[in-house]
Order: C-alpha cells, then structure tokens, then sequence
C-alpha cells in the first residue's frame, strides 16, 4: 500500500531531477556558445594568417558600445594576438599558435559537452522511470482512497459552477495526467 508521504518523496525525486536536467541543458547551452565563439575567433584568425602573407591582413575589432577599430597589419609576416593562456596569464603569441591553442580547448570543449549529454540522457531516462512510479503509486493510492463497496449515486445534472469546477481539476492535472500533481 502506498502512502501519501511515500508520494510525496517520490514527487520531490521527479522534480529534482527535472532541476538537475534544467541545469545540465542550461550549461550545455553556455559550452555550445563558447565554442561557437572559439570557431568564429579560430576563422578570422585563419583568414588573417592568409591574408598576411600578401602583406594586406586587416580586420575590424569591436572594443564594445559599438565602437569598432580598425586594424591593419603591414608585414608579410604573420601577426601576433594576446591570448589568455590560463590562470589569468596572458601571453603574445603567432596567429597560427593562437588557432592551434583555440582549437584544442574547442575539442576540450565538445568533450564536455558530450559528457553533459551523456549525463542528460541518464537523467531522463531516471526522470522517465520515477515519473512511472509517481504515476502507479498516485494511482493505487487513488484505488485504496476511494471506497469501493458504496453504490454510486446518480450523477445529479451538470450546472455552470459543476463545469467550471471540472475545468479547473482538469488544469490543475499535472503533467503525467492524474488527478493528483507532484504538489499533492
């Protein structure tokens, strides 16, 4: 027999598990972003790599509120950037070094981004399986709360208010489709 505290345990797991995976998307949303990032920053520098060997790179750079400067770099030499080399440590180095260091921690960075997915897929899977248990568990409550040995009583004819009363449990059904919610 299921008991009202047992389901309500059981709806704290589902919705702290939905929490988890709500938090696990938004973070594999902000490591998709840094890596867009990186393999837009990773182009423009292959793009002036290229350019410099004809002793023409240039490039426009937002310094922010919508100020851009221009940049121009005369050698045929390749160019350096200042790039963060971790810890807060920042360093000069060669173009074709800055894309070899971006590329490395793009793949770093998908790594993560896999593992959060694995990670995810676990999550939903558990979700799915403690919902089917909040599920059987409201519903044998449900059975063992309703007395089974009263005849029912003619349904007495519907009014307004009845109606309205109905839309209302029918909003408040949670999302697996019962009566009772993870509230309950």
């Amino acid at each position: 027999m299921v008991d009202r505290s047992e389901l309500q345990n059981k709806a704290r797991l589902v919705e702290s598990h939905r929490q988890h995976l709500e938090e696990l998307q938004r973070r594999m949303d902000q490591i998709i972003s840094v890596i867009n990032e990186h393999q837009v920053t990773e182009e423009i520098l292959s793009r002036l790599v290229s350019m410099s060997s004809s002793g023409d790179a240039k490039a426009h750079v937002s310094i922010g509120a919508g100020v851009t400067l221009n940049f121009k770099h005369h050698d045929e030499g390749e160019g350096t950037a200042v790039v963060d080399l971790g810890a807060g440590i920042f360093g000069e180095r060669k173009w074709s070094d800055v894309i070899k260091l971006l590329s490395s921690r793009r793949d770093e960075f998908n790594e993560l981004h896999e593992t959060l997915l694995k990670q995810a897929a676990a999550i939903e899977e558990k979700l799915g399986t403690l919902a089917q248990e909040f599920n059987e568990a409201a519903e044998k409550l449900q059975t063992t709360s309703t007395p089974q040995s009263q005849p029912e009583a003619e349904p007495a004819p519907a009014t307004n208010d009845d109606e309205k009363t109905k839309t209302k449990s029918r909003r408040r059904a949670g999302m697996f489709g019962n009566e009772l919610t993870l509230d309950d």
